[in-house]
């Protein structure tokens, strides 16, 4: 599916969460691809593409966005030294 105004993110994500995270990409309709899967720290590199226009798929990622980073703070205790949940890589197409 070729996206116009796309929007491609990667997240990293833990498999703790994954599940969840997958089923906003499921049931928004966003297209993704694993990039990556990190064995030592049970995650997944996750490339996104979204439409830019679309409000959903802005509030899908949001949630995305917040999911991640709120179990990387309980797993963490902090948010400080972790990078879980943030963006690596903002590119418009």
């Amino acid at each position: 599916m070729v996206i116009t105004n796309a929007q491609v993110k990667s997240h990293t994500v833990h498999v703790d969460v994954l599940m969840d995270v997958m089923r906003i990409l499921f049931n928004n309709e966003i297209s993704f691809t694993v990039e990556g899967i990190n064995e030592e720290e049970n995650t997944l590199l996750i490339r996104t593409s979204t439409n830019a226009k679309l409000t959903r798929h802005k509030k899908a990622l949001e949630n995305i966005k917040t999911l991640v980073s709120d179990y990387g703070y309980y797993h963490h205790g902090s948010d400080s030294g972790n990078n879980v949940g943030i963006d690596l890589n903002d590119e418009e197409e």
